[in-house]
C-alpha cells in the first residue's frame, strides 16, 4: 500500500515499449514530414511494424490456405501486436496522427479487420457513443453500471450482448441520439464488414476463420474484458463523477505497452490529451485525487484487476491500493471501499 508522500511514478521516465523496428530513414522522414505531433511517432511505427509483418503474413496464409500456416498466423500477431494495435487505435481516433485524412484512414479502415474490429467502427463505438455516455447505462451500450462486477456470470453475459447485439445496437444508439447520418455511417461499416466476410469464407474459408473470424471473436473478448475492468469500480453514489466511474494504474509495464493507458481515468476526465502526457498530468492532479477519493493501484494491469475481481482476491488489490490520503486507510477498509464500487447502479431509484 503506497503513500503519496514521496511518490514514485516510473512511467514518466520509462523507455516506450510500443513498436519492435524504426522504418528505413526515408520512410522515417515522410512520416515526420507527414505527421501533426512527433510526439506521436512511436504510435506510427507501431503501425508501419503492422503493416510490414501482419499484412504479408495474412497474404501468406491466404496462399497456403492451412490451419497450420492460419494458426502460427493468429497466435503471433495476437501476443504481438493485439493490444498494442487496439490501444493505439484508441489514441489515434482521439487525436489524428497525420494531415492527410488518406495516411488517418490506414489503421481504421485498413489494419483493424485483422485484428477483430470492422472497418469504421471503432470510432463510432469508442469516441462518440462511450466517451459521449460516459458508462452511463443504457445509453453507452458497454456500460457496466447493471452488473454485479465481481460476478463471472454478469461478465458472461456482458460479454455475450456486445458479441450478438453491438451490431445492431451500435446503429441503432446513434439513430436514437439524432446522429441519423453516423447511424447510416454505422450500419454500413457493420454490412461492408460482413458481405466482405461472406465472400472471402466462400473464396478461402480456412484462411478467413484465422485471419479475420477468429480474431473478431477473440477481439470482443478483449475489449469488453478490457472495458469491463476498466469500469469495474464504479461508486453508486457518484456514478457520473470520472473520478468514480474509473480508475488509474501506475507503475507497471503495461504502460509502455500501451501508450499509457493505465491512466484511464486521466484520459476520462480529458479524452484529448496527449498520451504521453498522461502520468505527469496525474502527478500535477494528485490533490483532485485526493479529494475524490479516487482508485489508483501500482504494479498491475487492468486484465489482472479484473481477474483478481472476478476471483475475490481483494488483499491483493488492498496490497496494491496507492493510499491517497492521510491517515491511510487499513486492509479491511480498502476492501470495503472496493466491494462498495462493484454494485449494480439503478439510475431508476437515483
Amino acid at each position: 500500500m503506497s503513500q503519496t508522500g514521496g511518490l514514485v511514478n516510473t512511467d514518466i521516465t520509462a523507455k516506450r515499449n510500443e513498436f519492435y523496428f524504426y522504418p528505413p530513414k526515408f520512410i522515417d522522414n515522410f512520416f515526420r514530414r507527414s505527421c501533426k505531433d512527433e510526439r506521436d511517432m512511436p504510435l506510427i511505427y507501431l503501425f508501419f511494424n503492422i503493416t510490414c509483418l501482419t499484412l504479408p503474413g495474412a497474404a501468406l496464409v491466404f496462399y497456403l490456405g492451412t490451419n497450420m500456416a492460419g494458426a502460427i498466423y493468429f497466435l503471433i500477431n495476437l501476443f504481438t501486436f493485439q493490444e498494442r494495435f487496439t490501444l493505439g487505435l484508441h489514441f489515434a481516433s482521439h487525436r489524428s496522427l497525420f494531415r492527410s485524412p488518406w495516411l488517418n484512414g490506414w489503421a481504421p479502415y485498413v489494419l483493424s479487420p485483422f485484428f477483430g474490429i470492422p472497418s469504421g467502427i471503432y470510432f463510432i463505438h469508442h469516441c462518440i457513443m462511450h466517451h459521449v455516455e460516459n458508462n452511463v447505462f443504457p445509453w453507452d451500450v458497454s456500460s457496466t453500471e447493471p452488473y454485479q462486477r465481481d460476478n463471472f456470470l454478469h461478465f458472461l453475459h456482458y460479454w455475450m450482448r456486445f458479441l450478438f447485439a453491438i451490431w445492431f445496437e451500435l446503429p441503432y444508439y446513434a439513430w436514437r441520439r439524432g446522429r441519423k447520418e453516423l447511424a447510416v455511417y454505422g450500419a454500413c461499416c457493420v454490412l461492408g464488414f460482413m458481405t466482405a466476410m461472406y465472400f472471402l469464407y466462400q473464396a478461402n474459408s480456412i484462411a478467413t476463420f484465422w485471419v479475420f473470424l477468429l480474431p473478431t471473436f477473440v477481439c470482443s473478448l478483449l475489449l469488453m474484458f478490457g472495458n469491463w475492468s476498466q469500469h469495474i469500480f464504479v461508486d453508486p453514489k457518484k456514478p457520473d463523477c470520472n473520478y468514480h466511474l474509473t480508475y488509474n494504474i501506475i507503475n507497471t509495464p503495461l504502460n509502455q505497452k500501451t501508450f499509457n493507458d493505465g491512466y484511464h481515468l486521466e484520459h476520462h476526465v480529458q479524452s484529448r490529451r496527449h498520451w504521453s502526457e498522461l502520468p505527469e498530468s496525474f502527478m500535477k492532479n494528485i490533490d483532485k485525487y485526493v479529494q475524490e477519493d479516487a482508485v489508483v493501484f501500482s504494479g498491475l494491469d487492468f486484465m489482472a484487476v479484473g481477474m483478481l475481481v472476478i476471483f475475490r482476491q481483494y488483499k491483493v488489490l488492498a496490497n496494491r491500493f496507492v493510499q491517497l490520503k492521510s491517515p491511510p486507510l487499513n486492509q479491511s477498509q480498502i476492501e470495503t471501499l472496493l466491494r462498495s464500487r462493484l454494485v449494480p447502479i439503478n439510475r431508476k431509484q437515483q
